[in-house]
């Protein structure tokens, strides 16, 4: 686990204390590099853990599989192992609870790019 936030929530469900669904759904996307990771996903479809480290300039190899095993964690993605000949390859791809938020980081990806048109648009226009 990563981050204090995400500890906090997962300590309170493993105690039954728990009652924020808010909190929860906000927990299985902290950390820097999860909705980057799914993005990846979503567009190039499964991939292994090099492609993440050439696609994500500025993560650590233990960051990436800290960020990696969690999304496993929280059944939102999937780890296949297979060998081709003597070589072992591991990739990583959606399930399908991972699938149903392609709608939801659709969505935050096109808010993103209608905000930052804003964002600019009102900087051109204060000058």
């Amino acid at each position: 686990m990563s981050d204090y936030f995400r500890n906090t929530v997962m300590k309170k469900l493993s105690n039954g204390d728990f009652d924020c669904t808010k909190e929860f759904t906000v927990s299985m996307f902290s950390g820097k590099h999860k909705l980057l990771i799914l993005w990846i996903l979503i567009n190039d479809g499964p991939q292994g853990f090099s492609y993440f480290m050439k696609h994500l300039k500025s993560i650590s190899k233990k960051v990436l599989s800290n960020q990696l095993n969690e999304l496993m964690a929280d059944q939102i993605v999937s780890k296949r192992e297979y060998l081709t000949g003597k070589v072992k390859h591991t990739e990583y791809q959606l399930t399908d609870i991972g699938e149903t938020l392609i709608p939801i980081i659709v969505a935050l990806n096109d808010w993103g790019e209608n905000r930052l048109t804003q964002v600019t648009l009102v900087k051109t226009f204060n000058k």
